[in-house]
Order: C-alpha cells, then structure tokens, then sequence
C-alpha cells in the first residue's frame, strides 16, 4: 500500500505545475496529522512550495530565463480561494476606469472587487496581499462587461467628482454598443448612472452637468 506521501506526490505530479494546493485538497490521502508531516518532507524534497501558512504550490520550472523553481503567482492563488469559498471577483474601481480609457492610473496592487466579504489574502512574503473590496452583488448580473465596467468605475468616482470623467470617451464606448444589448442591465444600475449613459445615447430628456455632480433637464 502506498503511503500517504507517495498519494500526495502522485496527485501532484498529476497536477502539473503551478498549481495551488490547500491540506484539504489531500483529504483522502490520510488523516490530518499524516497530511501534515507529509506536506513537510514534500516541501523539503522540492515537490511543493509553500507559499504561506496552508498554502502550497506545485514549483513552476523557468525554462526560460533559468530563474530556477518559481511559485504560482497571485491569480492563480485568487482562482483557488473563489473555488474554495464560491466567491466571484471584478476589476476593482480604479482598474475599470483604467479599462476604459478614463484614467491612465495603473493599479501596482492585487485589488478586486468582490460579492464575498472584504478581506486580505496573504499568500507570499514580502509581497502585497490580494486586496478583495466588497461590493453589491449585483454588479455581477450584469451581461454587458461595459455596463458592469461602468458602474464600477464611475461608483469610485462617485457623482461629486465627475470633473474628472471623460465624456467623449464613453461616447466612443457606447457609440459601438446597440442599445438593445444593455437595455436589460440599465434596469437595474444605480439611476444617475443610468441617466449618464442615456444621455450619451441621446434616449434622455436630461442634461449631466459634470461639474457639479447632478443631472439636469434641458431648457426647454
């Protein structure tokens, strides 16, 4: 019979590299303890990696550059936790906006917008945690990647600082949009969001005065 060790390398070399691995993930190999002691002497003979305290990967061998045996990076540990905890992620606010072409900003940092709870994932040392921000769940319904995009980017930015929003950017957007494909999401983003992008449609009888933040009717 093999031991739990060998189960354990078996379903990993089977894995292939870069994966990411919980102790659970190792659940019918043994008990706990056995899984315990055999993570370490995996670890010590180069079969895994650990990333953090119950985190593991399979080393990523760079045939490339000769860097040696790397660790999965950040995405693949996010892919992992949203398996395991059934949470779903976006771009967080900043990046939408970057997605747009309304900012020039990068986001350095691993953050993203969530339907779990806000957290932190630390997963390697001496680098930036995963960043997850709490948002509405309903970002996630939306069908069109630009309407979801939208109310993320222009819901950081918020309706007293739309100085800074591009208009004429979003009418490019939306000017290749047909307005049937985003009809069902409008119904249900925040209303003054959805009266911007009516506007830029040219299907509402109000104004958006970027400067103070408030949409107004047209003089009629």
């Amino acid at each position: 019979m093999d031991s739990i060790e060998k189960k354990m390398e078996r379903m990993i070399r089977e894995g292939g590299e870069g994966k990411v691995y919980f102790p659970d993930d190792f659940f019918e190999c043994g008990s706990d303890k056995g899984i315990s002691k055999a993570l370490q002497r995996l670890v010590a003979r180069g079969v895994l990696m650990r990333m953090s305290r119950g985190l593991y990967c399979s080393p990523i061998e760079d045939r490339h550059w000769g860097m040696g045996k790397l660790m999965a990076g950040a995405d693949s540990v996010l892919e992992k936790y949203k398996y395991r905890d059934g949470f779903r992620t976006a771009l967080c606010g900043c990046a939408a906006q970057n997605a747009l072409g309304l900012s020039e900003q990068v986001v350095m940092n691993p953050v993203f917008s969530t339907d779990g709870p806000s957290r932190r994932i630390h997963y390697r040392d001496g680098l930036r945690p995963i960043i997850l921000e709490h948002v509405s769940p309903r970002i996630f319904n939306y069908k069109s990647r630009i309407v979801m995009l939208t109310v993320l980017a222009l819901e950081d930015i918020g309706p007293k600082d739309l100085w800074e929003f591009d208009t004429e950017r979003m009418e490019e957007i939306y000017a290749e949009i047909p307005y049937e494909e985003i009809r069902e999401d409008l119904k249900s983003t925040p209303r003054w969001i959805r009266d911007i992008i009516l506007q830029i449609k040219g299907m509402s009888n109000k104004k958006f005065n970027k400067y103070d933040g408030r949409v107004q009717r047209r003089a009629s």
